[in-house]
């Protein structure tokens, strides 16, 4: 049978959320009509269908997740690449509700202007490659598993940033808020103190590195 099935998520690093449709009668057939086979994951009104899983009689209520719920963004972002927050809490938001989920927890941080009553003119981030990426991955790997957790996206800006610029990002959505603010707040601190992403804060004062913990350390030479 001729299946539209509505794909939410990203494909290829894309943002996709609308119907597609292809020549199947089993959930494994869908995703191989879809050229997602192995990328995504097909749900009938919220029940995940395994490969041989016939599908619902006119592909009622039969959706796709791409990537599979989890973790749907682990990653850095270059100097001057913007990040649409608002798009991608949006498919996040479209993806948990498929899946009786409610809530949606989003952390930005950014630049402060002002630390300490000296003028920050920049913060400088360096990323360890391929640490920092490998790292940001396992963190976001770790608490997408927890129990009640839909969707976990992480990105994390390097190079300079100046006073309001965004540095990090981190999403979760899941059953209950309860579970969305713990898990957040979890990977935030998580982030913070294991990525090896390291932060010179270039002030009116002077340069200072900045711990995870938000202590501040001269810059020596």
């Amino acid at each position: 049978m001729r299946c539209r099935a509505r794909v939410v998520g990203l494909v290829d690093g894309r943002p996709v959320d609308g119907e597609r449709a292809a020549e199947a009668s089993t959930a494994g057939e869908l995703l191989e009509g879809l050229g997602l086979q192995g990328r995504a994951a097909v749900y009938a009104s919220g029940r995940r269908l395994e490969p041989g899983d016939r599908l619902p009689e006119g592909c009622r209520g039969v959706a796709v997740l791409a990537p599979p719920p989890g973790v749907l963004v682990a990653r850095l972002a270059g100097p001057g690449e913007r990040v649409d927050l608002d798009q991608l809490a949006g498919l996040m938001a479209a993806r948990a509700a498929l899946l009786g989920g409610g809530a949606l927890v989003a952390f930005m941080g950014f630049v402060k202007g002002v630390v300490d009553g000296a003028e920050v003119a920049s913060l400088e981030y360096e990323a360890v490659e391929p640490h920092a990426s490998r790292r940001l991955r396992e963190l976001a790997e770790r608490y997408a598993s927890a129990p009640g957790v839909i969707d976990v996206a992480v990105i994390h800006h390097y190079g300079p940033r100046r006073p309001g610029d965004p540095t990090v990002y981190v999403l979760v959505t899941a059953e209950t808020r309860g579970v969305a603010f713990h898990a957040a707040a979890l990977l935030l601190e998580e982030v913070k103190h294991r990525a090896p992403i390291y932060k010179l804060e270039r002030r009116s004062d002077g340069d200072y590195w900045v711990l995870g913990d938000g202590a501040r350390l001269p810059r020596r030479g």
